[in-house]
C-alpha cells in the first residue's frame, strides 16, 4: 500500500509537499518498503502534472492501494485509470494504514455499486464493422471520477458481446494482466500519443 504522507508521519495532499511510501504488512507491523519525494505538488500545468503522476504510478509498480488526505481532479482520474484503489482520510499514517485495511472491500463494492449506477453503455461508440466498439475511458473518468477502470469495463467484458473493443486510456490498468487470462482475453497497443494511448481488446481465439 502507497501513502500520501508528510513529515510528521500524517497522511497529506497529492498536491502538498511531501513523501510516497509504500507499506508492507509483515506479522502484524507495518513495514516501508520505499519512500522518495512526491514531485506531483511541484508540476504546473496539466501535461506536466500527468507526466509527475505517470513517473509516481511507475514507482509504484505492484502498488494497488493509495491513501492520502486529498487526491482530486486529474490525479484522482489517473491513479484510477492505472487500476489504485483510493483510500481518503486525513490521520496518521499507522492508523490510516489500519483503517484502509479494514475498510478496502467496503471502498472496492461502493464503487462497484456506482458504476452500475451509471449508463457506461452511453460512452461506447459503434465503429464500423459490427461488433467493433470504441470506448474513451479518459472520458468516462473525467466525468465520473468515482469510479475505476475495472469497475466500468469488468461487467462489460464479462458479457463478451463484442469482437474487438478499443479502450483510449492513459495508461494500461495492470489488473489487464492479471484477470485477462481468466477471461480469455487479450490486448495490444495499437497507438500511442503523449498523453494517451490505445489498447485493442480482442478474445483470445481471434487475436
Amino acid at each position: 500500500m502507497a501513502v500520501v504522507e508528510n513529515n510528521d508521519k500524517k497522511t497529506s495532499s497529492i498536491f502538498k509537499q511531501g513523501f510516497i511510501a509504500t507499506y508492507e504488512e509483515d506479522c502484524g507491523e507495518w513495514k516501508v518498503l520505499s519512500r522518495f519525494e512526491n514531485t506531483v505538488c511541484r508540476a504546473t500545468g496539466i501535461a506536466a502534472v500527468r507526466m509527475a503522476l505517470a513517473d509516481t504510478i511507475k514507482r509504484l509498480h505492484g502498488v494497488t492501494i493509495i491513501a492520502a488526505s486529498e487526491i482530486s481532479g486529474v490525479a484522482f482520474s489517473t491513479f484510477e485509470a492505472a487500476g489504485f484503489g483510493i483510500f481518503l482520510e486525513e490521520n496518521n499514517v499507522m492508523d490510516v494504514l489500519a483503517l484502509a485495511r479494514k475498510e478496502m472491500p467496503e471502498v472496492v463494492e461502493k464503487q462497484q455499486e456506482q458504476a452500475r449506477e451509471v449508463d457506461i453503455l452511453q460512452f461506447f461508440e459503434h465503429d464500423l464493422n459490427k461488433g467493433d466498439f470504441c470506448l474513451n475511458m479518459q472520458e468516462v473518468l473525467s466525468k465520473n471520477p468515482q469510479l475505476t477502470s475495472k469497475s466500468i469495463l469488468l461487467p462489460y467484458l464479462k458479457n463478451g458481446e463484442f469482437n474487438r473493443l478499443d479502450v483510449i486510456c492513459s495508461h494500461i490498468p495492470p489488473w489487464f494482466d492479471r484477470d485477462f487470462g481468466v477471461l480469455g482475453l487479450e490486448y495490444e497497443t495499437v497507438n500511442v500519443l503523449p498523453d494517451k494511448i490505445t489498447v485493442r481488446i480482442v478474445h483470445a481465439q481471434t487475436l
